[in-house]
């Protein structure tokens, strides 16, 4: 009997780590919603932005602009206020829509028409969207990944058809 047991032990010890190993059922999910990114053209990156002189880790989804929008393209930062936690930005006065604050003001300035699409996108966001970005090379989406495929597939298509 206390062979068996013997048995038993060292087998549950040579297989516990490989539990440890194994993705969770989150891990899994997140796997799956940046594989269906990727078939849509996003390009999904683990960094760091600054926000207030804190770095805070996150998940970029960002989509490549067409080189003949590059020239055209706007330079700004949204950051919605109560999702990133920082009262500071609630105070600011520089509110786009409720819960949107700029963090880095649009340049050059947006058109109204292109104001309104703006509004439109981020009212259709992913809930647990932080901050909301465009460059002069690309769009760029911060967010904890609590969304689902088809959020993910409907946000290429409109991040593509933005157009600032």
């Amino acid at each position: 009997m206390s062979t068996w047991l013997i048995v038993v032990l060292i087998f549950a010890a040579v297989l516990s780590p490989i539990a440890w190993i194994l993705p969770s059922k989150r891990q899994r999910y997140q796997m799956h919603l940046r594989q269906v990114a990727l078939y849509a053209g996003i390009k999904v990156r683990l960094e760091q932005f600054e926000l207030l002189g804190t770095k805070i880790n996150a998940v970029a989804y960002r989509i490549m602009r067409d080189p003949e929008e590059k020239q055209s393209a706007h330079r700004f930062r949204l950051g919605h206020g109560p999702r990133l936690d920082k009262e500071e930005l609630e105070y600011r006065g520089d509110e786009f829509i409720p819960g949107w604050v700029w963090l880095e003001p649009a340049t050059p300035a947006l058109s109204e028409e292109q104001e309104e699409r703006l509004k439109a996108l981020l009212q259709v966001l992913p809930q647990d969207t932080m901050i909301f970005e465009s460059g002069t090379a690309t769009m760029t989406l911060w967010w904890r990944e609590n969304g689902t495929p088809e959020q993910v597939e409907a946000l290429a298509t409109q991040m593509t058809e933005l157009k600032v």
